[in-house]
C-alpha cells in the first residue's frame, strides 16, 4: 500500500497519521528519536500495513504476473497500483469524497509536522502543491507518481519503475490486478483493525 491508503488506513488523529508515513521518509536511525505516543502508535501501523501486504498472497501473485522488466521494482509498482484502486472506489470504500479526505490529512500533518525530523515539512508542501495523494486515480496520474518516485531512488535503479510501460500494463490488467486489490484491502484492513484492538495499542 502507498501513501493514500497508510493514510485511510489510520485514524483521523494528526499525530498518527504523521507516524504512518514517516517510515517512508526516513530510515530507523532517523526515528528512533521520536517519543511522542502517538506518532509511535503511527510508525507501528505502518510496520503492520507493511508486513501484512508484503506477505499476502495476493501480493506474491501480482509479482509474479508483472512482465520480468518490471518484477525488480515491482513491491513500489504494486502499491501505487493499491493506491490507484482505492482512489478510484474511496467514497464506497471510506464513506467520503477522496477531496476533503486529503485536504483533512494534509491540514492535520501540517499541525503536527514539528514532531517530525528536518525535511518533512519540505516533502509534506510538495505533497501539497503536487496533489500527491489525489493524483493516484487516472492511467496519467499513476504515471506521473512513479516518475516522481523514481526520481528520488538512487541513480542505478531510477530505470526500473518504468512509468509508462507500467501505467499500460496496469490498464491491461486492471481487471485481475482489481481482484488482487479487493482481497489485499480487506484483509490489510482487518490486521490494523485487530492491532488498535490489542492491549496496549492506545
Amino acid at each position: 500500500m502507498n501513501w493514500l491508503a497508510h493514510f485511510a488506513l489510520s485514524s483521523s488523529n494528526g499525530r498518527e497519521r504523521l507516524g504512518n508515513w514517516l517510515p517512508d521518509l526516513f530510515g530507523p536511525a532517523e526515528l528512533a528519536g521520536i517519543t511522542d505516543p502517538g506518532v509511535r502508535r503511527g510508525m507501528e501501523l505502518h510496520r503492520v500495513i507493511d508486513r501484512t501486504t508484503d506477505r499476502h498472497p495476493r501480493m506474491r501473485r501480482a509479482l509474479t504476473s508483472l512482465p520480468p522488466e518490471l518484477r525488480r521494482g515491482g513491491g513500489i509498482l504494486l502499491d501505487v497500483y493499491w493506491d490507484h484502486f482505492l482512489s478510484r472506489e474511496f467514497p464506497e470504500r471510506m464513506g467520503r469524497p477522496l477531496a476533503p479526505f486529503v485536504a483533512d490529512v494534509l491540514d492535520s500533518l501540517d499541525a503536527a509536522v514539528d514532531l517530525a525530523p528536518a525535511g518533512t515539512r519540505t516533502a509534506l508542501a510538495r505533497m501539497r502543491s503536487e496533489d500527491w495523494l489525489g493524483s493516484y486515480g487516472t492511467r496519467d496520474g499513476v504515471e506521473l507518481t512513479l516518475t516522481r518516485i523514481s526520481r528520488r531512488l538512487s541513480p542505478r535503479v531510477q530505470g526500473v519503475l518504468d512509468p509508462a510501460r507500467s501505467a499500460e500494463f496496469l490498464e491491461a490488467h486492471c481487471s485481475e490486478l482489481r481482484e488482487d486489490f479487493e482481497e489485499l484491502w480487506r484483509d490489510v484492513s482487518r490486521a490494523v483493525s485487530d492491532r488498535m484492538l490489542e492491549p496496549g495499542f492506545s
